[in-house]
């Protein structure tokens, strides 16, 4: 059994896990007008931007001067889940301490500087220690030398399931027994050319309404979040907090080019029946939908939903976490803490900005306001372009 056992977070709703957790549970917008006038030249201006975050308030400065936005983000949130969890990191155990990071582009903004550097002025006008900052493992180094963690260190960039792969090989690094602590993080930066890319592509909308009929696309958004996992025993035998345990985690893909969804949703369907399998339970309490308010992952989500649970379906209510803040290719960890938080404190977040939905309502959505009861389990759905589909069931521990 894997334990999550700290938690923290850089994300639209609020930094730091109790504002998260308060965001969430009072159904708060993340999204809002930038402050950022390079963010709205190409016409958007609406995003899920971190705002009030100052670096040096959870890095030490001389670190954060010289770190993208992206490395800061994904290591406050390290800084705070290892704090929270009560890890230390020694001479002892240095080796035994794994990190893994998901990201889905890291940090745009510092390729781009770096780049138009070197293309206006050459090799002399550009600026040497920006160049770490654009190779998208950096904030996977960042987390270990902080913590001088010595054991397995990996980045995965994987789309939209980038940081479910971070989170499952952390898991079986655990059971292995290849590491006993793995801190792992997820994270994205917002940056004027990655708005460009997605508003060329025709994906970027000012609203998200995530399952419903009026969705055009959704709001692009930063942030990051981590999560500190040990083996249950483990945690149980320091008396460390334990939020749960990640119950099962199932993996699939479809052969589709890498702009498209499973059509067939067969990929999704697959990895979600596994997860419930390995997990042993047949409904879980809600399920944290891949959703992000384009036409295609929506509808087959929907439809994906419906075909894994049968005549069930109407009993399982499901929440899209995107519509409070945005999406982000690395957001699979903040998605995860959203699962953390509201077994904890034994609500549903709510969809936000859903009046119409899909599938004539015949799924149980949660709209515009946290539904409370007793939440121990929650399937996380996370399906990505290029076919590849990730579920993950979390449990709150008995």
């Amino acid at each position: 059994m894997i334990a999550v056992t700290g938690i923290g977070v850089v994300s639209p709703l609020g930094t730091g896990r109790k504002d998260f957790s308060l965001a969430l549970s009072r159904a708060v917008s993340g999204i809002s007008v930038s402050d950022n006038p390079a963010l709205k030249e190409s016409g958007i201006a609406r995003f899920g931007e971190v705002k009030g975050f100052i670096a040096k308030e959870h890095i030490p400065a001389m670190q954060a001067r010289r770190m993208s936005r992206f490395s800061q983000f994904a290591l406050a949130s390290a800084i705070e889940a290892a704090g929270d969890s009560g890890i230390l990191v020694t001479g002892e155990n240095c080796f035994n301490v794994a990190v893994a990071v998901g990201t889905g582009l890291s940090s745009t903004d510092s390729t781009d500087r770096f780049y138009e550097g070197l293309l206006r002025e050459g090799p002399e006008g550009t600026n040497p220690i920006v160049f770490p900052e654009t190779v998208q493992n950096i904030a996977a180094s960042h987390i270990a030398i902080h913590f001088s963690a010595k054991g397995p260190n990996i980045t995965f960039s994987h789309s939209d399931i980038s940081s479910e792969l971070a989170l499952f090989y952390a898991a079986e690094l655990l059971k292995d027994r290849r590491a006993d602590i793995v801190i792992v993080s997820g994270a994205d930066e917002l940056s004027p050319s990655a708005v460009t890319g997605y508003a060329s592509l025709g994906l970027l909308s000012e609203e998200m309404t995530p399952f419903d009929l009026r969705r055009k696309g959704f709001v692009l958004a930063e942030g990051a979040a981590s999560v500190v996992l040990e083996r249950l025993d483990d945690a149980r035998e320091r008396h460390a907090h334990i939020y749960g345990i990640i119950a099962a985690s199932a993996f699939s893909s479809a052969p589709v080019s890498t702009m498209q969804y499973d059509t067939s949703s067969a990929s999704m369907i697959y990895s979600m029946k596994t997860a419930l399998f390995q997990a042993g339970i047949e409904e879980p309490d809600f399920i944290s939908a891949s959703a992000n308010s384009t036409e295609d992952l929506d509808r087959l989500e929907a439809h994906a939903i419906h075909e894994t649970f049968g005549s069930r379906t109407g009993r399982v209510p499901v929440s899209a976490v995107r519509s409070c803040y945005g999406y982000f290719q690395g957001d699979g960890l903040l998605r995860l803490v959203a699962a953390v938080v509201a077994t904890e404190r034994n609500f549903i977040p709510a969809i936000l900005g859903l009046k119409t939905p899909l599938t004539g309502g015949s799924l149980d959505y949660v709209v515009n306001s946290p539904r409370k009861g007793d939440i121990r389990t929650v399937l996380l759905n996370s399906f990505s372009n290029g076919g590849t589909a990730s579920s993950i069931v979390f449990r709150r521990e008995a």
